[in-house]
């Protein structure tokens, strides 16, 4: 019996990827976007021509809404009522100290990174009772860098949820994380961008977004892992 996930922001980069790898596995894949829907719909015509019997739904929905968040699951395509995992992967990233954070820039990082995974965790749980969540975190949670504070912790906050939610929700939900590190240059950054920075890990290479993909895979077809954040970062943590 085919299994079927929803990817948060799975129309572009590291999710696209992992919707790649899930779809190579034999998942039934929902690829969800807000406003990258040319990205979505050619994403999901590569898949169906790779796999033509399979149909890659795309579903839309600003996970900065918290009324879109809380509906998202009642607008499943009809074929796809149940879902088996969830890939909280969708994030923004923007740049800014505490001193520079004001209340609406706060409530905007918190609302994508920590609110939306929050909530459709808690839908989940509501609406499909069993299955697999892998919430997509950032190796700097072990860190206390401020030039993306709100960012940072709100990725934090979303993996202290990672781990209260696998206690919480155990043992009909198993719910990991995984941490990447250097993968790709944020938009609008070139490629020389994570030089230094690859450079300075202990594994000296860039994360390949395949790796990130294998770690996700991983968490959903183990059984026996819950509560567990898999730092995929050529060993960025360490340091």
């Amino acid at each position: 019996m085919s299994r079927t996930v929803l990817i948060t922001g799975g129309a572009r980069r590291v999710g696209a990827g992992i919707a790649r790898r899930l779809a190579r596995e034999e998942w039934e894949v929902v690829i969800h976007y807000n406003h990258s829907r040319d990205d979505a719909e050619s994403l999901s015509k590569e898949l169906q021509e790779s796999f033509p019997d399979r149909e890659f739904p795309v579903l839309q929905c600003d996970l900065s809404n918290p009324e879109a968040v809380l509906s998202l699951f009642s607008r499943l395509p009809d074929n796809f009522q149940h879902l088996d995992a969830l890939i909280n992967n969708a994030s923004t990233f923007n740049s800014g100290k505490i001193v520079e954070t004001s209340p609406s820039f706060l409530k905007k990082e918190m609302a994508v990174n920590f609110d939306a995974p929050f909530f459709l965790l808690q839908a989940f749980a509501n609406t499909f009772g069993k299955g697999a969540v892998v919430n997509m975190l950032d190796t700097k949670v072990v860190k206390n860098e401020g030039g993306h504070a709100a960012y940072l912790l709100a990725k934090k906050t979303l993996a202290e949820l990672t781990r209260m939610g696998a206690l919480d929700f155990a043992p009909d939900i198993r719910i990991n994380g995984v941490a990447p590190g250097p993968v790709l240059p944020p938009p609008r950054k070139g490629k020389d961008y994570l030089k230094d920075i690859v450079e300075n890990t202990p594994l000296k290479k860039q994360v390949a977004v395949d790796d990130i993909a294998s770690s996700v895979s991983f968490l959903l077809n183990n059984p026996s892992v819950t509560g567990q954040i898999i730092f995929c970062d050529s060993g960025s943590h360490l340091l």
